[in-house]
């Protein structure tokens, strides 16, 4: 940024000449683009815009000053400053007129001073910003470089834009939904309250500049005419120069990464994704956060969230690619699926074989929707549904519990069935996705093993009857009804069973830990 006005005239410099500022206070912000000490009428020629003019007054004297005020206006320079002295101990009164007539600076020194130091000090000033901004371009040019040979998403983008500037940077599509965002100075709750609302009163611009009411500065990203989203600063402040640079090469950068996507979708279920991630490990701390960021994605609010994840049967058969392709198809489906009953949600990827789904419902039995959303599904997806919730970070963490049922449900591979509650996997669920276990198997062959072992030797099938007998509650009545044998044989027949294993039937550990081990065993079969 150029030295201002302001900043010379309260250099040490300037001072020592007890300036006065006659006019022009509105421009003392203005940037000075050199210092120029001239004694010369017909300068205005000369000059290319910004300039300070230095000067002792001498184009002031006689008839001139009105003429020479008004071409230094013309030729857009920053301002005029006139040492007083013998040859002119005041500024005339047709120069301030004119001066003041455009509110253009022009300042009185009182005392002598030396030029010198003022031109030194301010060309210093100007070189050494010069060479900041070179430095500065070169470390933005060489980051989003390195951004885009590394094919960075599009939350690193924005947010290498955002430690580069310092201030928040926000990607919004062109339906002012938010792709990525980096919050610099201020919660992301504050920085992306109501976005839509606010994003619609700042006009979107065909190239970078400020707009809106509350200042935003942004930035097109897309071809000429072909935009596709934009970047924002809410809060630009100073240094737009620099500031513009970087939105430009965030936004080159971008566009280069989308060069390399299917579809605009992928930047839209990412940045779903990356948010019911967030929620499911827990790493949102606030409702407010959550809900401004699921609302800056496009869920609006309702009474109750549904939490849900769609899970692929057999993904790990998949080389990497093949399952990062079904992947995104499978979100493709589901997001077709939503539109269809016009249900509103977040879609995005969890892991390559597990995708989140966080919808915005009503009040009730969410049975008809589920119903309907999991209908078109393919035959290899199935879905565990989580808790239900007033809130999106409360039914955002109980994407972790759907998680579990989808995936023990894919284990159990129940014919008919297209989406569970954690009720209907509970116990048999656990036992289908650890059956593999080798924990689980060392413990069912301690249980059940002299039983297998006994059955093998002698043609019996005991370990048949005392799953029997954990069927019927450990009810020895119920079970001889229900086994059609007379009661004195079939506890005969128990004792035997207690025998073999060593334990007491009727202890509640050793009921309950044969009653796993028996699912573990007929699973594992």
């Amino acid at each position: 940024m150029l030295p201002t006005l302001r900043a010379i005239l309260d250099s040490p410099a300037v001072q020592q000449g007890r300036p006065q500022l006659l006019s022009g206070r509105r421009h003392l912000d203005r940037g000075v683009r050199w210092v120029h000490v001239v004694e010369i009428t017909d300068l205005a020629r000369l000059l290319t815009g910004g300039e300070l003019i230095l000067s002792t007054g001498l184009p002031l004297v006689g008839d001139g000053a009105e003429s020479f005020v008004t071409g230094l206006v013309e030729a857009d320079a920053a301002g005029l400053v006139v040492e007083l002295g013998p040859g002119l101990p005041a500024i005339p009164d047709a120069a301030i007129t004119a001066a003041r007539a455009v509110d253009f600076p022009l300042i009185a020194l009182h005392a002598e001073v030396r030029f010198v130091d003022i031109t030194e000090e301010v060309h210093r000033a100007i070189v050494a910003e010069q060479y900041a901004f070179v430095d500065f371009a070169r470390s933005t040019h060489e980051t989003f470089t390195a951004l885009s040979l590394e094919s960075a998403d599009a939350l690193r983008i924005v947010t290498a834009a955002a430690d580069l500037c310092g201030l928040s940077v926000v990607l919004e599509d062109l339906s002012r939904r938010v792709l990525a965002y980096a919050a610099r100075g201020r919660p992301a709750a504050r920085l992306l309250a109501r976005w839509e609302e606010r994003s619609r009163q700042a006009a979107a611009l065909p190239e970078t500049g400020v707009t809106g009411p509350e200042g935003w500065m942004t930035t097109p990203v897309g071809g000429q005419g072909r935009a596709w989203a934009r970047l924002v600063v809410p809060d630009p402040g100073s240094g737009q120069d620099l500031l513009a640079m970087v939105l430009e090469r965030a936004a080159q950068a971008l566009e280069l990464g989308r060069m390399a996507e299917r579809d605009r979708a992928g930047l839209v279920t990412s940045a779903h994704g990356g948010l019911l991630t967030e929620l499911s490990l827990g790493r949102i701390a606030t409702e407010g956060e959550a809900a401004a960021r699921a609302g800056a994605l496009g869920l609006p609010e309702a009474a109750l969230y549904l939490p849900l994840v769609v899970h692929r049967l057999d993904a790990a058969a998949d080389d990497p690619v093949a399952r990062h392709e079904r992947t995104r198809r499978v979100v493709e489906q589901v997001v077709d699926a939503a539109a269809r009953t016009q249900t509103p949600a977040l879609v995005g990827s969890l892991r390559l074989d597990q995708i989140g789904v966080l919808a915005a419902i009503g009040r009730g039995d969410p049975e008809q929707l589920l119903d309907r959303l999991t209908a078109p599904l393919a035959n290899d997806l199935v879905v565990g549904v989580g808790e239900p919730a007033a809130g999106v970070l409360a039914a955002g963490t109980s994407l972790a519990l759907a998680g579990h049922v989808a995936e023990v449900a894919a284990a159990l591979r129940r014919p008919g069935r297209r989406w569970f509650r954690n009720a209907d996997v509970r116990l048999h669920g656990l036992i289908a996705l650890l059956h593999d276990d080798p924990r689980v198997q060392a413990f069912t062959e301690a249980e059940l093993g002299p039983l297998l072992a006994h059955d093998g030797a002698r043609g019996t099938d005991l370990v048949g009857l005392l799953r029997q007998y954990v069927a019927a509650g450990g009810n020895k009545t119920r079970l001889a009804a229900a086994t059609h044998r007379s009661r004195p044989a079939l506890y005969k027949q128990l004792a035997q069973v207690e025998d073999v294993l060593g334990v007491d039937l009727t202890d509640p550990d050793s009921f309950l830990a044969l009653g796993v081990a028996l699912l573990a065993y007929d699973r594992g079969r």
